[in-house]
């Protein structure tokens, strides 16, 4: 009797122990084998952006580009989730995505100098589902449209093929925007006879070169003037090419008959001197009316009467060369020829 009482309670406690390992299981699989298993990857967000914030000088033809943490739904991104402002005013534009990058690129070219500020709404959301924490701001100031055309000429003088040019003459021309002064040199601002350079000083000042040649130009002569690509305006733009003229100095002896008579023939100056009145400037007697009438000065020729009258009472009658031409020929001794 005794051994079977032993031999039932030894059974009884194995089947106790049995059970309590697997009651103990059990709680252990509801504590922890129904958890969840902990998300440790990285939440959605924004990487980078192109330009950035606090950025200057910002190229106005640029895109706005932002990179995520992971692939972006395409259809999460749009006016009211990628917003663009300047001031008050909404910038308009398209958007793509392409995997984890959103691109807005504006319809214009951004304003000069002008402050934008972006925005990246929690409407982004991930192909996962994933939204960014809180809205994604940033903020940039343009700069301004960069100077990509080319200087041109807008005058010279002497003017292209003009003849009876002075030989004390200076050369000039002058851009349609300022230059870079430091490009304008002895080698890209060439005047020359022939294969002969002339020697010359160069001044730039409000947006005109002028040449002066150290010494006067010979008479009779052609001259040919040169202006290189190489000159460049303040932006570094290079002329589209060079720019060449070209011009002829007055002849050693100026000739009455051909250069000063047409002057008064042309200027209709004979309708007051055509004889009623001094100097009789009709062709048969205008040479011996100035000379005669002492209207000329060969001694003092800025001193002469028809200069003075010219600068005075007769101003504006002829233009400035045809009375520089007058008194080149008072210089030249005023000669009958």
């Amino acid at each position: 009797m005794s051994d079977i009482y032993h031999k039932s309670l030894n059974k009884g406690i194995q089947i106790f122990k049995s059970l309590s390992k697997l009651f103990v299981m059990a709680i252990l699989l509801l504590v922890f084998g129904c958890q969840k298993e902990e998300d440790t990857s990285a939440p959605f967000s924004v990487v980078s952006t192109n330009i950035t914030d606090g950025a200057a000088q910002v190229d106005v033809f640029s895109e706005i580009t932002v990179l995520f943490s992971e692939d972006i739904d395409a259809s999460s991104v749009d006016e009211n989730s990628f917003v663009v402002n300047k001031g008050q005013y909404s910038v308009y534009g398209k958007l793509t995505c392409s995997g984890s990058t959103a691109i807005f690129k504006p319809a214009k070219q951004l304003a000069d100098e002008k402050q934008y500020n972006c925005t990246l709404t929690v409407a982004v959301k991930s192909k996962s589902g994933q939204s960014i924490a809180q809205d994604y701001h940033w903020s940039f100031t343009s700069g301004v449209e960069p100077d990509l055309i080319a200087p041109t000429v807008n005058e010279n003088i002497p003017a292209d093929s003009e003849i009876w040019v002075f030989t004390d003459s200076k050369i000039q021309v002058s851009f349609d925007e300022a230059m870079d002064a430091e490009s304008i040199t002895s080698s890209s601002f060439v005047v020359k006879n022939g294969d002969t350079e002339v020697a010359g000083s160069l001044t730039y000042a409000d947006k005109t070169v002028i040449f002066t040649p150290d010494a006067e130009l010979n008479t009779g002569l052609v001259y040919t003037c040169i202006v290189t690509s190489d000159v460049k305006d303040l932006a570094g733009n290079a002329l589209a090419e060079d720019f060449e003229w070209r011009f002829t100095t007055i002849p050693g002896e100026l000739k009455f008959s051909e250069m000063i008579q047409p002057i008064f023939t042309d200027q209709s100056c004979i309708s007051c001197h055509g004889g009623t009145q001094n100097p009789d400037l009709r062709e048969a007697y205008a040479y011996a009316s100035l000379v005669d009438g002492n209207y000329v000065n060969i001694a003092s020729p800025n001193d002469s009467r028809i200069i003075k009258q010219l600068k005075g009472r007769h101003a504006g009658f002829i233009t400035q060369k045809e009375e520089n031409l007058i008194l080149e020929w008072i210089k030249q001794g005023a000669k009958d020829n």
